[in-house]
């Protein structure tokens, strides 16, 4: 994950960062395979699909949890790994009856709102911070992890989903005592004890038999599916392969020139003041000038001669697609166009046909370097239309044809077993873990506030934090802690949480709960606040009975009993 998004989640939402970064990718698995009644461990693969997303392959799945993934961080809620399981299925729900309901995506105004309005650049008062949003945007550029693009269409759909609980809320009503109690839990001075446990040093024993490691991976079946792979015969026109056939005049270069000038500059240093020659300290600059016809001229022709040949390539790459879809209309209505056809024409035109090795959607061809366009591209072959139009990709022009497809499949469990193995370890690893910690907060439960605070005897560390709100950012204590006590009295003790190797457990050492009552500054706007998230509740149950009716439609999940 990029840096500045750790580092703001590891700040404020630590919870939600080491929990959904881990299971982002595999979250479709553990739905299919550990939910009860869900996945049964069989070989053959259907064609998965929930509502209008296509859930077959791994990419769909990747890409189905991902864009929930970005979407929950962007709203910068904290979610546990089967919130966010539940989140993408009812986010897709909610897409669905923006697309029956025809609701349109934002204008600008609309969408520079709705990002002012996203938690992720929430500043330390609760309103939009420039600066944060800024370095979100600095650092997608930076890390290539996703696009611009995919987060704005991200943020256009959740857009969407808004104007559904919008079009579907009915009035809310919220009791006074309600209100009350959320201010009251917003304005209480909490102190904690907070005990961390290093579970590096508790080394469960496993029982890693072959007959729990085949229930293991019967099943997370899906865990294992190698992806569908694709060959691709394809035609490249490169136009360096065309330079030769270029031919340049002198005036076609110099036009070419006036008309691309601010193209051809150099930079040198600038000329100093006499005052600046006298200080030798001073740092030297430069400065950017332009180079003249006579400097830049071979530069001028190689660049007049590859526009050239650019074109030259494209059309050459045209006129071969229109043969090739007039070989198509040609063939007989029975029957599709074949690839052997296609080679017959290529050879015919003295054009070399190539082929890739096999390759996934989420995979280049070995040795090509190739764009995801193209990649996509080759996945939306079919067999009825085995052909794509040309597809310019920086010098070169591509005709895609689909050779054959490796299907996806889930391998034997003994060609798995080392991975099943590994998987399987860590798993109940986690389990056991849990169990320790758990076992460990039972027995500080019994302990006095006094007592708790000595439990370093028993290997733990303990630190103590006083005087904060829930809201608040306390160095040392991540809110997802926080937020776990919010329920317990003094002198309580909360259930174990993990975080990787560390285990916490929170005793509640003092509650200063002041008198609020309706006459507070914050009290209408927190109940008109509160009466649109109960209206907004409303419309999540019943996307969220629309998800599991979807899920059971489409064999992801057994009816109930």
């Amino acid at each position: 994950m990029i840096s500045w998004l750790q580092t703001n989640l590891q700040k404020h939402f630590r919870f939600l960062f080491i929990i959904l970064l881990g299971v982002v990718i595999v979250a479709f698995v553990f739905t299919i395979g550990a939910a009860p009644g869900i996945g049964d461990g069989r070989q053959d693969i259907p064609n998965l699909r929930f509502f209008e997303f296509e859930l077959t392959t791994d990419s769909q799945r990747q890409q189905f949890f991902n864009e929930a993934y970005y979407s929950s961080l962007l709203s910068g809620a904290p979610m546990s790994q089967e919130q966010l399981n539940q989140y993408a299925f009812n986010r897709a729900a909610a897409l669905h009856l923006a697309n029956i309901h025809n609701l349109p995506g934002p204008n600008t105004e609309q969408l520079t709102k709705h990002i002012q309005e996203l938690g992720m650049f929430m500043g330390p008062d609760q309103t939009f911070s420039r600066d944060a949003y800024s370095r979100f945007r600095d650092e997608i550029r930076a890390s290539g992890q996703i696009s611009e693009g995919q987060l704005s269409r991200i943020m256009e759909d959740d857009f969407r989903i808004n104007q559904v609980f919008e079009v579907l809320s009915g009035p809310g009503f919220v009791l006074e005592s309600e209100v009350i109690e959320e201010l009251k839990l917003d304005q209480t001075l909490w102190s904690v004890a907070v005990a961390e446990i290093d579970l590096n040093e508790f080394e469960p024993e496993i029982d890693d038999s072959t007959e729990k490691l085949e229930a293991f991976f019967a099943q997370n079946s899906f865990r294992y599916t190698a992806p569908a792979r694709r060959v691709i015969s394809y035609l490249e026109f490169r136009a360096l392969d065309y330079m030769s056939e270029i031919e340049a005049s002198d005036s076609d270069i110099r036009s070419y020139f006036d008309l691309n000038q601010s193209r051809y500059t150099k930079t040198v240093e600038a000329e100093k003041s006499e005052d600046d020659q006298n200080n030798e300290a001073e740092a030297s600059e430069t400065q950017t000038v332009q180079l003249t016809f006579e400097e830049a001229r071979d530069q001028v022709e190689f660049d007049y001669k590859l526009d050239q040949a650019r074109e030259l390539s494209r059309k050459n790459a045209e006129s071969i697609g229109l043969a090739i879809v007039e070989l198509d209309n040609a063939t007989d209505a029975s029957q599709s166009l074949s690839l052997e056809r296609i080679e017959t024409l290529a050879e015919q035109k003295d054009i070399q046909i190539k082929h890739t090795t096999p390759f996934a959607r989420n995979e280049r061809p070995l040795g090509l370097s190739w764009s995801q366009n193209l990649i996509a591209t080759s996945f939306q072959l079919t067999e009825n239309h085995i052909y794509s139009q040309p597809i310019i990709e920086g010098d070169s022009t591509y005709i895609l044809v689909l050779e054959n497809e490796n299907p996806e499949f889930v391998p034997s469990f003994t060609t798995v077993e080392a991975q099943v193995k590994e998987d399987y370890r860590q798993e109940e690893s986690r389990r056991l873990r849990t169990e320790h910690a758990n076992q460990i907060a039972a027995e500080l439960n019994e302990l006095d506030t006094s007592a708790f605070k000595e439990a370093e005897s028993k290997g733990m560390t303990i630190s103590e934090f006083s005087n904060f709100k829930r809201r608040d950012t306390i160095e040392g204590l991540d809110s997802g802690l926080i937020f776990s006590v919010m329920s317990l009295d003094v002198g309580d003790v909360s259930n174990a949480t993990i975080r990787e190797d560390k285990g916490y457990i929170i005793q509640v050492v003092g509650k200063e709960t002041p008198a609020i009552d309706s006459s507070n500054e914050e009290f209408e706007t927190r109940m008109t606040a509160l009466a649109g998230n109960y209206e907004r509740y409303a419309v999540s149950q019943y996307i969220s009975k629309l998800a599991s009716d979807e899920l059971v439609r489409a064999g992801l999940a057994t009816a109930p009993n």
